[in-house]
Parts: structure tokens; sequence; C-alpha cells
């Protein structure tokens, strides 16, 4: 399975449940998430990966930088954690 497919999936679900799944594109900053997650009052930043891919050194500093600020950040490499955050968004 590919990125594409796993950003599709997770889009979808999210317009499912209501919310909003925007592609993130920083021009001015490397490795910002690629993706905000707008569902039930929360915002989440989502790092999309294919299966078992792992973010990069920057794209994991930038995850930190983003925790710090109080910022929820996950990484998303299946349909099934896709699935999942919209789940766990939906029920807050």
């Amino acid at each position: 399975m590919r990125e594409s497919e796993v950003e599709r999936h997770l889009q979808r679900c999210v317009e499912q449940a209501g919310g909003l799944c925007w592609k993130f594109n920083s021009q001015s900053l490397a490795g910002v998430p690629d993706t905000m997650v707008i569902l039930n009052r929360h915002v989440v930043f989502v790092e999309l990966k294919a299966p078992g891919e792992q973010p990069r050194r920057l794209q994991k500093y930038r995850m930190r930088q983003l925790k710090q600020q109080g910022m929820e950040v996950i990484v998303v490499d299946s349909k099934e954690i896709a699935e999942l955050v919209v789940h766990l968004l939906t029920r807050c």
C-alpha cells in the first residue's frame, strides 16, 4: 500500500465523520506534518507514511516542536490507524 492510499482513506473517514482533512504544505518550513485533521473541536497534525515507514529526523523534530506547544501529532501509516484516529476524535 502506498502513502497516497492511506491519505485518501483518512480523508474519506474524516469527511464522513463531518470533519475537515486539509493537506498542509509549508513552503517556508521543511519537515512539517502533511495534514491537519479538524474534527469535533480538535486539531490534530498528521504525518502520513506508507505502512512500516518512519518519519525522517527533521519530521520527528517538527513533531516534537508541535507537541511542546500542546498540539496533538500522530503518524498514520495504515487505514486501520486512520480509522482509529477518527473513532477517537468522534468520541471526544
